[in-house]
Formats: C-alpha cells, structure tokens, sequence
C-alpha cells in the first residue's frame, strides 16, 4: 500500500510540474502581444502621439488600446491646440510690441507737450489693439480646448439679451442695431457662455465695420432641422472670391478699413464646428454689406 501510494504521488507531483511547465508557456506564448505593446509605448518618444498599432493585438485587449488611442488623440488635439496659441501670440504680437516700444522712444525724445500728448495718444489706442488681439487669442484658444457643456438655449430671448447688451456702442457709432426673430421658440442644443462669445464677436465685427448710419440686424430664422442665428449689416462686405476664406486664422478681406487680427470670425467657426454646426458668409439684403450666419442643429422645445 506504500508502495502505491508513493508511486501515485511521484506520478501526480510529475503531471503537476509538467501541467505547470506546460501552463507556463502557453502562458508565455498568450502574452507576447502583450509584452510587445508594453515595449513600444515604454520606448515611445514623449512627442510621438500617433495612434497604437493595433494589428496582432488579442480582441480581449483591443477596447483597452482602443481606449488608450482616444486618450491620446485628445491629448495630441490639445498639445497641438496650445502649440498653435504660442505660434500665433508669438506672430501677432511681435509687431504691436515692437511698434509700442518705438512709439515710447518717441514719446520720450519729444519736449513739445502736445506732440507728446498725440504720442501717448497713439500709444493708448495700440495698447487697446493689443489688448483686444491678445483677448481674441485667449478666447479662440479657450474655444478650441474647453469642456463642451450643452444645454437647450431657446435663441429668441438669448438673441435679444446679446443684442441689447450692444445697443451702447451701436448708438456711439450711429448704428442701427435692430432684432428681427420669429413668433415661435427656436432651440438649440449649446454651450450658453460660448455661443454668447461667438454672437458677440460677431456683433462687434459688424458695429466696427458699418459706417455710420449704417444698419445691423440680429436675425433668428428656423429651417428644416437647423436654427440660424444671423447678424446682416449694410457696411463694405467682403469681396466675394475672398469670402471662402473667411473663418480662417488671421485672414482679413482686402477692403478691411479698419485695424484688426483676422481672429473674430475665425472664433465664430470654431464655436459653430464645436456646436456641430457651421459658419456661412454671404452678402447682405439687396447684395449689400455682410451677412454672417451659425447655422446649428435644432432641438425639441
């Protein structure tokens, strides 16, 4: 009975190491996907963002790369988007700076009171320029990266607050600012400090290029599907084999009177793409001025 029992054992304890062995390298031989997807994002570079190869990747691990893929393409979104505010502060304001700075020489070599009245003079509205370019940035910068918060906006009453809000300085330049909506509620699915942002720049955009006794009007219109939140003005428009272009960083039209950074309608676009909408630029009433519309997805009231 010795015997028996301790042959048994020698035998069971020689299918437990060989079962053991055998479990080893299947395991082993499972697992080298895996221990090559951990070598190549361990000897990745800290710039490379390209998405994880997938191919020879077990299916039980494809959702996490899948996952880790996404992660990274927001991070790459991201890194690209604060590499594109450093490029763009770096270009628009150099030239500002630099201009301010000779500005202030000037200032200081001048003994006549009131050509150095004139000088500071020139020199606070290039600070505002400035201040106005590096808010722009700041915002489009703030477009491309916030966190997207939606909530239903009916666009009748949020129209009319905005448009009030720019009654001042539409009054200051002798601008007809007007509201023009519909009788029924217009939803849409926005973030409201956003879409404000985006109405707002376009309002400024249209006060500071009308001329003076000139019209703005705010529309709201609703389509098959789509709500349009429009600004129409009656000033100088766009050149149209130049309005294609609009929405573009720093582009500004040929006939631009005033000074600017090309930014405001690049603003609108980003928001209105967030949003999942678009930005459309055409002529305004009787082929005159601008009309600029967000064109976005209606909601259920």
């Amino acid at each position: 009975t010795r015997t028996l029992v301790l042959q048994a054992l020698a035998r069971d304890l020689v299918l437990v190491l060989a079962a053991g062995l055998l479990l080893v390298l299947v395991i082993g031989w499972a697992l080298r996907p895996l221990a090559r997807l951990r070598s190549e994002v361990r000897t990745r570079s800290p710039q490379d963002l390209t998405p994880i190869a997938t191919g020879g990747i077990p299916a039980d691990v494809q959702p996490l790369v899948e996952a880790i893929n996404h992660h990274v393409e927001r991070t790459r979104r991201l890194t690209e988007a604060r590499r594109r505010f450093v490029d763009d502060a770096s270009h628009q304001l150099r030239t500002p700076l630099t201009t301010l700075t000779t500005q202030v020489g000037f200032a200081l070599r001048e003994p006549d009171p009131a050509k150095l009245r004139d000088a500071l003079l020139a020199v606070r509205s290039q600070l505002e320029e400035t201040v106005r370019q590096t808010n722009q940035m700041l915002a489009l910068a703030r477009t491309d990266t916030a966190e997207l918060v939606s909530e239903p906006i009916d666009l009748l009453p949020f129209a009319e607050d905005v448009t009030r809000a720019w009654w001042t300085d539409a009054r200051a330049g002798r601008i007809d600012l007007g509201l023009d909506v519909p009788s029924q509620p217009v939803v849409v699915m926005a973030h409201p400090g956003l879409l404000k942002e985006a109405l707002s720049n376009l309002l400024h955009n249209a006060i500071r290029y009308t001329p003076a006794g000139g019209q703005v009007t705010v529309r709201v219109a609703a389509g098959q599907g789509e709500a349009r939140l429009m600004v129409v003005d009656n000033g100088p428009g766009i050149p149209a084999a130049e309005r294609p272009r609009a929405g573009e960083r720093f582009f500004r039209a040929s006939n631009a009177g005033q000074p600017g950074s090309g930014l405001g309608l690049a603003i609108v676009r980003s928001i209105a793409e967030r949003h999942g909408g678009r930005l459309e630029v055409d002529t305004g009433a009787q082929g005159l001025g601008l009309a600029v519309a967000i064109v976005l997805p209606r909601a259920s009231p």
